[in-house]
């Protein structure tokens, strides 16, 4: 009797550790992998004026978005929600501009914060380069402007692609500066293929400064880093590492990832696992062998990627732009990085947003915080 009471204490503990290690290794992979696309029924209604999508947090939230149907390959851009219909779980939105709906839309579409689709659509003039890297030519856009003294280098995030940092060139837009908008290297476009797994910013930050190292050779005498979700881990590790650190005059972060060990634990909070299975999730990453496995190529070192729990590390002036209602990276990562870095880093809240959908949901309050202090601090300041 003691025998089959022992055995079952074991089987009660092994069998939420299993499940445990079980939800680590899926979340491992969930954080260096690129994942499915998340695509959503949808039709055009009201003689294309509107279109009628799957309800859910992301489609009913105010703003302006894109939806993608990958039948026709084209992009349609949606504005002003119209109605929201609860009982059958969809959601209509108006079709901005009206009269640019699409011969046809759906069965399914993907669905979308970028409401640019192509550089054209940005303004200004625009051309394709290749960054010079390591490992061979690095495709990027390179909007040109008056100032070419100036230049913004946009940094894109995880699983995304670098289309999708056209609302930020719009945003600095008003200011003149020349932009850049790099892949780096789990990106598809780049050639030779590289990285099939994310490394969370570590290598990728080394195709940035490639990107720097560009800018420079062509007169850019003050840089400025701006980085959405990953892309402010990659920011930062640039204006840490860059061999051009003296011309890095700023950094603009939306959304970003200042502690991907915080940042990994609410992500399983918001899954209902304990703190513990966080921590196995990052011992996996960390560890060589599952590090291999998952194509990385090199484990993840989360003390060179936390600036929350490390006082004073940021040393050039730096923006946040972070939204109270972020459910994958949360405000309260931002605030802490604010507190722990309270000479240089200003904090501000931007209306209620999805992760890194903080231009979406009011264009002009984000243009008008970013630009406001570009002025303040780093023109003003240095100019």
């Amino acid at each position: 009797m003691l025998t089959t009471r022992r055995g079952l204490a074991c089987l009660a503990f092994l069998v939420p550790a299993a499940a445990l290690s079980g939800f680590a290794v899926v979340m491992a992979r969930k954080i260096v992998k690129r994942g499915p696309k998340d695509y959503r029924r949808a039709e055009l209604t009201d003689d294309g004026r509107r279109v009628r999508i799957d309800l859910d947090d992301y489609t009913k939230a105010p703003g302006d978005f894109g939806v993608f149907d990958p039948a026709t390959e084209k992009y349609t851009r949606v504005g002003e929600v119209t109605l929201i219909n609860e009982d059958q779980k969809y959601v209509e939105r108006r079709i901005d501009p009206l009269g640019s709906a699409p011969g046809r839309l759906g069965p399914i579409v993907d669905w979308t914060p970028d409401v640019f689709f192509e550089p054209s659509a940005v303004g200004g003039r625009f051309e394709e380069v290749d960054v010079p890297t390591a490992y061979g030519a690095a495709p990027a856009w390179l909007f040109e402007a008056e100032n070419t003294d100036v230049w913004v280098i946009h940094i894109h995030g995880s699983w995304t692609d670098r289309s999708i940092m056209f609302r930020d060139v719009h945003a600095f837009s008003s200011l003149g500066f020349t932009s850049l908008v790099p892949t780096f290297r789990s990106d598809p476009e780049v050639s030779p293929p590289q990285a099939e797994s994310s490394h969370l910013g570590q290598t990728e930050w080394r195709d940035v400064e490639s990107a720097v190292s560009y800018a420079v050779a062509r007169g850019a005498r003050r840089i400025i880093l701006s980085g959405w979700s990953m892309g402010g881990t990659i920011a930062l590790l640039t204006a840490e590492r860059s061999a051009h650190r003296d011309r890095i005059a700023g950094v603009v972060l939306v959304g970003p990832v200042t502690s991907w060990r915080k940042t990994i634990t609410a992500g399983a909070v918001r899954a209902g696992v304990p703190a513990i299975g966080a921590g196995l999730v990052m011992c996996l990453l960390q560890a060589p062998p599952f590090a291999r496995m998952l194509g990385l190529e090199e484990p993840i070192d989360f003390d060179a990627l936390e600036w929350v729990d490390v006082p004073n590390r940021v040393a050039v002036p730096t923006l946040v732009l972070h939204s109270y209602t972020d459910q994958e990276v949360p405000w309260e990562i931002s605030a802490a990085f604010q507190r722990a870095n309270p000479d240089t880093v200003t904090l501000i809240p931007v209306p209620e947003a999805h992760h890194t959908q903080e231009w979406n949901a009011s264009p002009c309050t984000f243009s008008n915080e970013l630009t406001a202090w570009v002025s303040k601090t780093i023109l003003a300041e240095q100019g």
